[in-house]
């Protein structure tokens, strides 16, 4: 496992935190219950990074198993 394959592997792992940790909030936002909750806008925020993160680790896990 190289060292590229191990910081894709903790970033996918990190973003599954990510969606875990604040797709609750995000979710309630979008459902209109957040408008009470301040910071449910941040809670959008950080699941949109989430996925973005997601979509970097496994582009270059699917790179590296093709090589």
């Amino acid at each position: 496992m190289t060292s590229a394959t191990t910081l894709h592997v903790l970033a996918a792992l990190f973003a599954a935190y990510m969606l875990v940790r604040h797709l609750p909030g995000a979710w309630a936002l979008a459902r209109g219950g957040g408008r009470g909750r301040p910071l449910a806008v941040v809670s959008l925020v950080n699941v949109v990074l989430a996925i973005a993160i997601l979509g970097y680790a496994v582009r270059g896990l699917v790179a590296s198993l093709g090589r």
